[in-house]
């Protein structure tokens, strides 16, 4: 078994680097290997938001993010100097979502076997 630690530097429906990690993480989950949590980073703090406005045309990418955490139960963490940089408030994240500092990043990291990084970058 590999464990996995997910980050996600891009907003919700910019490059499509959340669609790609909830595709990706379902095959690796799949294939019997472990996602020890998802951190995001920079602007990715905008894909732990609860609620977007969003048309009925396009697909609910908060609703199947926390879907994908509920039924898999994985950490979600954000950024705690890009949520302070951007203004979003801990109230406003998915429910299992938290603000933690790099600190826990760098704990799963060396939890993890691997870590992928989706997006461009903070």
């Amino acid at each position: 078994m590999v464990v996995f630690t997910f980050v996600i530097c891009a907003e919700p429906y910019k490059f499509e680097a959340l669609d790609t990690m909830l595709n990706l993480g379902q095959a690796i989950l799949e294939k019997g290997h472990k996602i020890l949590g998802i951190f995001f980073y920079g602007s990715g703090v905008y894909s732990a938001k609860r609620e977007i406005n969003i048309s009925t045309s396009m697909r609910d990418l908060p609703k199947r993010l926390e879907n994908f955490v509920n039924e898999n139960e994985m950490s979600l963490s954000a950024c705690s100097t890009w949520m302070n940089f951007t203004g979003l408030k801990s109230e406003e994240l998915i429910k299992s979502a938290c603000q933690v500092g790099l600190g826990g990043l760098s704990e799963w990291m060396a939890e993890s076997d691997k870590v992928i990084v989706f997006g461009p970058g903070g």
